[in-house]
């Protein structure tokens, strides 16, 4: 092995460090705001911080942009209302047709007897 290789690999472990510890900084509190980053809220719902800004520029999330008043034209960061989503998805549960509800009745606490001979 060469000294260049040894230094490229060393660099590249560094690197990985670096990503590795960038997607470990962001972390959700138990009890978050009701506005949330894109990169919250990304971790919030489950999906990536460009799938919610792609959601949000769709009109799909309660969202808005937020820049530094002192700074005109300077760059906007975009913020979640998670108190809305939730609120939405609260409602989309009770105004659900009765055969969404049905996936209550299919649970059972005993062991299937489907498919095998009795």
């Amino acid at each position: 092995m060469s000294i260049g290789s040894k230094m490229n690999n060393d660099v590249g472990e560094k690197v990985s460090d670096l990503t590795k510890s960038k997607k470990c900084d962001i972390k959700l509190a138990a009890a978050p705001s009701d506005l949330l980053s894109k990169e919250g809220f990304a971790l919030y719902i489950g999906k990536t911080p460009r799938a919610v800004a792609e959601m949000a520029k769709a009109g799909k999330l309660p969202a808005f942009y937020m820049t530094d008043p002192l700074k005109p034209g300077g760059h906007a960061e975009l913020w979640i209302n998670r108190r809305e989503w939730d609120k939405y998805a609260a409602q989309l549960v009770d105004e659900a047709p009765t055969e969404w509800h049905d996936w209550k009745n299919r649970i059972s606490y005993s062991k299937s007897r489907h498919g095998r001979a009795a």
